[in-house]
């Protein structure tokens, strides 16, 4: 055993053919910060010994791996997150070397299940039946566009299955970012883009590990639910924003990520990530008065279904790539 550097640690993902089967990871995964192993849940037991002591044995019940991965948003790997966090997806292409993939939301518990091999310098290890709990995207000033993301998955198991090489992707900055809000879906692409300094999307799945009796692994790993909140910061220029709140008004909301210095083959076509949203209320709103800048405003957001329009709650999740298929 050796000590070793987390930057010499390899981070692999695929998407598994058969939910908790394992897989040999697709990409090599760069990540900026990782928190997930092993995790269990202890019994403790508390009857009464006759001594201030408040147990005297501890028993595993649960084993499962767990915890955060953070890392950039990159053209081609994004797309496994996104297949595991919304369940369906259909590929368009080619077009001028470039591939069109729709993500839809796929309503069932059981969505796509991803695996994460982890190699480092003593072991390599997998975790099957890996499921998204959380995921979401960061823009900040200067910064490349980063995603954070929570997954709860199946114990690792030692494996000979070892992380692929790199791949060139590319990635996505300030310039690349743009926000639009609208009166509907309709006319979202007519709208002015919002100027931002800072945009936050959360997606959240409520995943459960699904225990039973007779075993100390899961036997599933489902999602409960699907919420989008966000944040937003801008300058304070009006009352707009306030004013969205305070009115209870909703819109159509619209993000893009689009890296119009790389083409994707020969051709014209840029890497893109575009999400729409057909129906968001705005339900927080600071202003920051800080006197050594200019006044700022933070606005929350949250995203609802359109009954009346029967529009999911994310409307269309598009990624366009070099990727022929997930």
């Amino acid at each position: 055993m050796s000590k070793f550097a987390g930057r010499l640690i390899k981070l692999g993902i695929g998407k598994e053919a058969v939910r908790g089967a394992g897989i040999t990871p697709t990409y090599a995964l760069p990540f900026v910060s990782m928190s997930f192993d092993d995790r269990v849940v202890k019994a403790r037991s508390e009857a009464s010994l006759g001594y201030m002591a408040d147990t005297d044995s501890s028993f595993v019940t649960t084993k499962y791996g767990a915890g955060d991965l953070e890392g950039e948003i990159r053209s081609s790997s994004i797309g496994l997150f996104l297949y595991s966090l919304l369940g369906s997806v259909s590929t368009a292409g080619p077009t001028d070397e470039a591939y069109t993939h729709t993500f839809s939301i796929n309503n069932v518990s059981n969505n796509q299940s991803l695996a994460l091999v982890v190699e480092d310098s003593n072991t390599t290890e997998m975790y099957k039946l890996a499921m998204l709990d959380t995921f979401e995207i960061n823009t900040e000033l200067d910064e490349i566009v980063k995603f954070s993301s929570a997954f709860l998955s199946k114990q690792a198991i030692s494996t000979g299955s070892s992380v692929p090489a790199m791949i060139d992707e590319a990635r996505f900055t300030k310039k690349m970012v743009s926000m639009k809000v609208a009166a509907s879906i309709a006319t979202l692409g007519a709208a002015t883009a919002v100027s931002l300094k800072r945009l936050k999307l959360i997606v959240n799945r409520g995943s459960v590990l699904d225990d039973a009796l007779g075993t100390a692994e899961p036997e599933d790993i489902l999602s409960t639910t699907m919420s989008v909140e966000g944040e937003i910061e801008l300058n304070y220029e009006d009352e707009t924003w306030k004013n969205y709140m305070k009115d209870g008004d909703h819109k159509a909301m619209q993000i893009a990520f689009t890296n119009s210095d790389t083409k994707i083959g020969s051709g014209s076509t840029a890497y893109s990530l575009t999400l729409q949203f057909p129906r968001v209320d705005f339900f927080e709103w600071t202003p920051d008065y800080s006197t050594g800048d200019i006044v700022k405003q933070t606005i929350s957001f949250k995203a609802s279904r359109d009954v009346e329009n029967a529009q999911s709650i994310i409307h269309s999740c598009v990624l366009v790539n070099d990727v022929a298929s997930y």
